[in-house]
């Protein structure tokens, strides 16, 4: 176990662009010295992940963390599950999903088997990844990783998981629904959902955007440009964008977003910071790639962002770079929304979700309604590259990449109108989010 973890900060240390820029190198190797304290005594796989998290959450940076999905992976594809759903209202855990509803929605949960779910509420908090000041956020993120955490932890997959709650002032308790590990990270009824989906009345265009890591980033583009021409045709007076559980993905798929929004024209701009390590986005590169790239940056050479790139990519291991990327956002309909608009966010907008939010409320493009999302005004990190450990085999991500808003604070983005769900919104499938948005309708 300790050389795991002498293997991962050597890797940070190398690869990281930015790892004491939450954290101070004092308090980082102090976090270290903790965590090679604690393995003093032997450890399951298990005990060890958390005293990984442990470590790396000292950097505050979701991409460098270690994914409890990821451990759950290396169980076996035939092995059992019960996914579920759960929210914390006030000091009580509420459901909000269970696989074909055979509990009510919104009544309150008490255990899964025989873990108290208080109990697994902090189990999970160890498990959970960090990311700047997002504090509210990564409290959201807990709630939502419960059941996942219960599974990984539940050392009889293949009993019947039992769930106690409360209905009617009675303590009741069943059987809830399992399926195999296969077909829950596989295209299911529990996971599924679409990149994109949108609907429009007479006056409000509502577009959901759940991730911005589309496999087929021209179909993807081919919604956004049907979405805003429709809302062009329809005269439109409001549009409602939706980055609630988006996780992310690609910046240029943001960008694309973006071009049908930036009513006053400005450049989207970012600096990134990179460390040359055999783990950044160039040395990952397919043999094919590297030498396409090299190819188009020497045509250009000196002039140009990819030659700034191609200086980079020639510079000895270790070296810093920061390139300051200026984008003029276009979009082929040379459509410009300037109509009003909103922005929905909660806990689980993250990473290009985060520079979305950061960019809708620098510009002032109009009301973000729901909870802070998971990162800050100063942006996030990216390109986050996958190693595993040499003897537990656990795998864990570390960002190569520092993505910055220029100028901004590291603070939360807090939003415009705070919507929170009631008992009552989990009760009857009320979605309060759209709900205030109804109200605004009606104004």
């Amino acid at each position: 176990m300790s050389r795991d973890l002498f293997q991962l900060k050597e890797t940070i240390l190398k690869t990281h662009p930015a790892p004491f820029f939450n954290c101070s190198e004092r308090e980082f190797n102090t976090a270290y010295d903790q965590a090679l304290g604690l393995i003093q005594s032997p450890k399951t796989v298990l005990e060890f992940a958390q005293i990984i998290n442990g470590f790396t959450s000292i950097i505050r940076d979701s991409h460098t963390t270690l994914n409890p999905r990821e451990l759950l992976r290396l169980a076996s594809k035939k092995r059992k599950i019960t996914p579920f759903h759960l929210k914390k209202i006030g000091d009580k855990f509420y459901l909000c999903k269970i696989l074909n509803e055979v509990i009510p929605l919104g009544v309150e949960v008490i255990a899964v088997n025989d873990k108290p779910v208080k109990e697994l509420y902090l189990l999970t908090e160890t498990l959970a990844p960090s990311e700047g000041p997002a504090e509210s956020a990564r409290k959201e993120l807990i709630e939502i990783m419960m059941g996942l955490v219960f599974n990984l932890f539940n050392k009889t997959p293949a009993q019947p998981v039992r769930i106690s709650y409360v209905y009617a002032g009675d303590t009741l308790s069943i059987i809830a629904p399992s399926i195999k590990l296969s077909r829950y990270f596989g295209r299911n009824s529990w996971s599924e959902k679409n990149d994109i989906e949108f609907r429009i009345s007479d006056s409000i265009a509502y577009l959901g955007l759940k991730s911005f890591e589309s496999r087929r980033e021209r179909k993807y583009k081919r919604w956004i440009n049907c979405f805003f021409k429709k809302v062009e045709r329809k005269g439109i007076s409001n549009v409602i964008l939706d980055v609630r559980g988006n996780r992310g993905g690609y910046v240029l798929l943001l960008e694309h977003v973006l071009s049908y929004i930036n009513e006053q024209g400005e450049t989207f701009d970012l600096n990134y910071l990179y460390k040359r390590s055999e783990l950044d986005r160039f040395e990952t590169l397919s043999r094919f790639k590297k030498l396409d790239f090299v190819k188009k940056a020497l045509r250009v050479y000196p002039q140009g962002m990819i030659s700034k790139e191609y200086d980079f990519y020639k510079s000895p291991m270790g070296s810093m770079s920061s390139i300051l990327y200026q984008k003029k956002l276009v979009n082929p309909l040379g459509i410009t929304y300037t109509g009003e608009c909103t922005l929905l966010t909660n806990g689980l907008s993250m990473s290009a979700s985060v520079l979305l939010a950061s960019w809708f409320k620098n510009h002032e493009r109009g009301q973000i309604i729901g909870t802070p999302c998971f990162g800050s005004m100063q942006g996030t990190h990216g390109n986050a590259a996958r190693i595993v450990l040499e003897n537990s085999r656990i795998p864990i991500t570390i960002s190569t990449l520092k993505l910055s808003a220029i100028e901004k604070k590291s603070i939360e983005i807090t939003p415009t109108k705070n919507v929170q769900y009631s008992v009552n919104d989990l009760i009857f499938g009320k979605d309060p989010f759209l709900e205030s948005l109804k109200a605004l309708e009606n104004e």
